[in-house]
């Protein structure tokens, strides 16, 4: 059966329509760095003592990292901007800050892992020492209020205690009270003590996983331990893009953890100098990008 010309023509504007608006949408698709990426904050969790506006002015210093060299943005902060960027506090800066309470030194190197597990060690061996004396004395103070409960149940049973019988258990329970408040007071020591030896734990294996290090053992002290550990993560899942940082020991180390996340929202992967930005691990805090960062970035860019 033979189509009508009108048909036909219909057909071919209609293909040539597509055509056409894909053409269009190409011409359009920016090409890598040719247009500023966007961000927005999103939330900031107040436990960081970090204000909104610290904040960004970490993200601008950040952003600003990537485009000097070329002196060009790369990033643009916008209200409904592509990427979201979050600041979430969890249990890997609660443990940080929890040791530096304590003055511990954490410069997460090679040497910091070895001195730091050495201290874990130590308290681990303090931990157990403690515990074997506080169990005997708790198996201790609770025979002897077994003991006055029991006399004390009998003699009420035969009608009440002579006069000296009941004076002298009055007395023991007097002993006993401050016994108790010892007991409770190396309690909370202890609970301290292993509050402590969980924060070196999370702490060790973060610097242990980022320096390809063997993991400390974490049985018997805490189970919500991971072996994936990172102060910053870029994410694109579901067609929604964000970084979100975990941790930081300082604002200059912010600015780089901020500076490596960005650097992936660029389309960069990791490099092999250990002094770039874009290195797995973070060497320094250094805000300025290395050979191999400007020589990625063109390589991406193409920029000659």
């Amino acid at each position: 059966m033979l189509k009508s010309s009108k048909t036909i023509g219909w057909k071919f504007f209609f293909l040539l329509a597509i055509l056409l608006v894909a053409i269009v949408s190409f011409m359009r698709t920016p090409k890598p760095c040719q247009e500023p990426i966007t961000y927005r904050l999103g939330k900031i969790d107040e436990r960081f003592n970090l204000s909104r506006e610290e904040f960004r002015t970490g993200i601008k210093m950040a952003t600003a990292m990537w485009g000097k060299p070329f002196s060009r943005d790369l990033f643009r902060e916008e209200a409904d901007g592509a990427i979201e960027i979050n600041l979430l506090y969890d249990y890997r800066q609660e443990a940080t800050d929890s040791l530096k309470k304590l003055n511990y030194k954490i410069d997460r190197s090679k040497s910091s892992y070895e001195e730091l597990k050495s201290r874990l060690e130590n308290l681990k061996s303090e931990f157990e020492q403690k515990k074997a004396g506080l169990t005997n004395d708790f198996n201790s103070y609770n025979a002897k209020v077994h003991a006055i409960n029991a006399e004390t149940e009998s003699w009420n049973r035969r009608g009440g205690a002579p006069q000296n019988v009941h004076q002298r258990l009055t007395k023991e329970k007097e002993e006993l009270a401050p016994l108790n408040d010892n007991l409770r007071l190396r309690q909370e020591e202890m609970k301290i003590l292993v509050d402590t030896i969980n924060s070196l734990v999370v702490v060790i294996n973060e610097i242990a996983s980022n320096n390809n290090l063997d993991l400390v053992d974490h049985k018997n002290i805490g189970n919500t331990l991971g072996r994936e550990f990172c102060e910053g993560i870029y994410e694109y899942k579901n067609g929604k893009r964000s970084i979100t940082i975990y941790q930081y020991d300082n604002e200059y180390r912010l600015v780089r953890v901020l500076a490596h996340e960005f650097g992936h929202a660029l389309g960069l992967d990791h490099s092999k100098s250990d002094e770039a930005v874009m290195y797995p691990i973070i060497q320094s805090d250094s805000l300025t990008l290395a050979a191999d960062d400007i020589a990625a970035l063109k390589n991406r860019c193409k920029i000659q």
